[in-house]
């Protein structure tokens, strides 16, 4: 017996694009912590919900929805990067965003931009998302070791940028 997807018609419209109009901030926050910029993000998911739509008949269950776009959106953006990873990018962003992404801390932004992708990626899925490393590997296609790897190399730079300046103290001599 073929088990119901859970995207079936509902009376009230089609349920994947109910699914997006209540989770597509949410989702875009997302893309924006892992690509740097709202326009990549926004292309970013765009493209991940292509992809879940193409799909959308093999997810059964009601939470594992975001997951498959999460997890779209990081192999996507990792698929990109190592495609154009000799572009230069700049740190900075564009003078008015087209959408309001809220991070409470500029230099932190600044920072997490910095990172490399699969670096940021992980630090995302690990802190933003609240995932266990085992889930933060899977989603990156990588083994355990690996993505603890990657999260401790990103926070480690993070940490020095992030550390208050501090003084050159002279010792008397």
């Amino acid at each position: 017996m073929k088990r119901e997807s859970m995207w079936s018609t509902s009376a009230g419209g089609d349920p994947f694009d109910e699914f997006v109009s209540a989770r597509y901030q949410s989702l875009l926050r997302w893309a924006y912590l892992i690509t740097g910029n709202v326009h990549d993000a926004r292309d970013l998911l765009h493209d991940a919900l292509a992809r879940v739509y193409g799909r959308r008949e093999a997810i059964r269950e009601q939470g594992a929805a975001e997951a498959y776009v999460r997890k779209a959106m990081v192999r996507t953006h990792v698929s990109r990067w190592r495609r154009t990873r000799r572009e230069v990018l700049t740190p900075e962003l564009p003078d008015t965003p087209a959408v309001a992404v809220e991070l409470r801390d500029e230099r932190l932004e600044a920072a997490l931009r910095g990172l490399p992708p699969r670096q940021r990626a992980a630090v995302v899925l690990r802190y933003y998302a609240d995932l266990p490393v085992a889930q933060v590997a899977e989603e990156l296609g990588c083994s355990v070791a690996t993505a603890k790897t990657h999260l401790a190399r990103a926070m480690r730079t993070l940490r020095q940028e992030l550390a208050p300046a501090r003084e050159m103290v002279g010792h008397g001599g």
